[in-house]
Formats: C-alpha cells, structure tokens, sequence
C-alpha cells in the first residue's frame, strides 16, 4: 500500500513539475522594440510570414498551428511558398489553418488559438495590439544584414535554440571547408544576384534577400562597384533599368525562377531576353559559365536546408567548369 502511495505521490509531482515548465516564461523585446512576455516552450506557434517564419519554425520541428499562404497558379489553390519547395510539404496535408496571404485572416487566427503569434514589423507593425489581445505576439524583421541574426532570435522564442545553434555550428564549418577547397574561385570575387521583370524594360537588384545572398556574403564574395556605388550594404534592393545591364557585371552572377508561377530555369533567359536583347555579351558571368540558375523558392528561405542548396548549386559548377 504504501508503494502505491510513493507512486502516486512521484507521479503527481512529475506532473506538476512538467506543468510547471510548460508555464514558463520569458521576457524578449522583437524587432519592432516590444517587450513581451512569451512561453519558453509555446505549444501552438501562429505564423504569419510563410517565407520568414514558417520556413524556420519547420527548420527547427516547432509545433505550428497556422501559416500565411500564397496561392499557387495555375490551380488557384493555398501553398506553403518555400515550405513545398524546401521541405516537400503540401499546405493540403499539414491540418494548418490557413491565415491568407500575409496573414491577414484575424478570425482564422483567433480560431486556432496560439500560444504564440510571429509576424512582421512590416506587415503586422500596425496590427500589433489587435493581434496581442489574440496571443502574445512578436514581430521580426523580414531583411537584416546577417540573416541568421533574425533566425536565432525565432528559434530562441519558439524554444529550440539549442537546435539552431547545433545547424549553426554545422554551417560555419561547411562554409570554412567550402572556402579553403575553392579558394581561385571565391577570393577577391565579386557577385551579384538579380531578376528580370519580364514586360517592365527594369531588373531587380537583390542585395539582402533570403538565404542565398548570406551563404554568398559568408562564402566571402562581395558586390560589385555598380551595388557599392548605389546601394547601402544593408539595402534590400531595388528594380534599375534594364539599359543598365553592362553595369551589372561581376564575377558571379545569380539568378532565380519561382515555382509559384509554374516556372523553370529556362524562364530566366527568357526574362532576361525580353529586358536586355543581347545581355548575354554584356556579362562576363555569362561567358565564364558563371552565371547560376536556381529555384528562388529554395534560395531564399532562410533554412539551413536552402543553405545547403546554394552551396551545392555553386560547388557543381566550380566543379562543372573545372574539367
């Protein structure tokens, strides 16, 4: 009998010490400047920035609750953009709710009942107060100038920090050897990463943008003099001319397609065909088989997974230009 009384007795306080430390909590101030109190270990985690949070939170296995979603063409229907790409995850099969695009659906929102709520100073800043009445809330800053800045404080909020720093750490040493195995093609390089607007006569300079500018930056290649003339370091970037296609050159030269329009890497050429007839001799990338096309989806996401693609990407064709 009184085995049975010290087992109850063990059972009911292992109880309340996991009770105890799923009601932790915690101080932070995001990146809009709130000070917030926030779960250690949240349990129903609202996303509402698909690219710049959910791809982290299914980096780190956090336990969401409901993403943003885009609509993916030609069938019209509600994607995890980056998420698919990435992960192999269909929005259709997740039991997610579904928050619209920019999480914008606050009754979606409120219906599923977070514990926690990540948005974007961009596009939650004025509905901060209405969204913190829901959950608490904190707010991240979609471009920053070391993207891995942003993604240690999500992991640290969502309580896997531990993780993030473990893929950090694996990251670093990947970059190190990366560096010291291609050093002829990395150092003292120049590279740029831009999209043609197909129809507008303009290309998209893309400065800070995802997952693959940090791994390039990291990698130790810099901008060209045309982005260091015209850009701040911590620009996102802008669309230019498309007249301005000579002054684009650099060593490297990437590019991206996107899967939300169906699209493949031949849509690129075509794109660039159609701003700038004739880029082709205007890019020394181009004529040095240094010109990389990829899925933008995957080289944007900031995951350690899009990391790993980008590199690979940039290994097969040093390697394809070495033989």
């Amino acid at each position: 009998m009184m085995k049975l009384i010290k087992f109850v007795q063990g059972a009911l306080l292992l109880s309340l010490s996991l009770q105890a430390v799923a009601n932790e909590t915690m101080m932070i101030t995001d990146h809009a400047g709130n000070k917030v109190e926030i779960l250690t270990q949240p349990k129903r985690i609202a996303s509402l920035h698909v690219m710049s949070t959910t791809s982290i939170l299914l980096d780190v296995d956090a336990p969401i609750v409901g993403t943003s979603t885009y609509i993916k063409l030609p069938g019209n229907t509600p994607y995890i953009r980056g998420g698919e790409e990435v992960f192999g995850i269909k929005f259709a099969d997740t039991g997610y709710f579904n928050y619209g695009n920019k999480g914008s659906d606050i009754e979606q929102i409120k219906a599923s009942k977070p514990d926690l709520i990540i948005g974007t100073v961009k596009y939650q800043k004025k509905l901060f107060d209405k969204l913190s009445k829901i959950a608490p809330t904190v707010l991240i800053q979609r471009y920053t100038p070391n993207i891995f800045d942003a993604y240690r404080d999500v992991a640290t909020w969502v309580g896997k920090k531990d993780i993030f720093e473990q893929n950090y750490s694996d990251y670093q040493q990947k970059i190190a050897r990366f560096k010291d195995k291609y050093t002829d093609e990395l150092s003292g390089k120049t590279f740029i990463y831009a999209v043609p607007s197909k129809g507008q006569a303009e290309i998209k300079i893309r400065q800070n943008s995802g997952i693959i500018t940090q791994v390039l930056f990291d990698l130790g290649l810099t901008r060209p003099q045309f982005l260091q003339d015209n850009f701040a370091p911590d620009d996102a970037g802008a669309e230019v001319s498309s007249e301005l296609i000579e002054s684009l050159d650099a060593d490297w030269f990437f590019s991206t397609y996107t899967s939300q329009l169906g699209a493949g890497p031949e849509s690129i050429d075509a794109g660039f065909d159609d701003v700038a007839p004739g880029w082709q001799f205007a890019l020394t990338a181009y004529q040095n088989n240094q010109f990389i096309r990829l899925n933008r989806e995957q080289a944007y996401t900031p995951t350690f997974v899009s990391a790993d693609y980008v590199l690979n990407a940039l290994e097969q064709q040093i390697l394809k230009n070495r033989k």
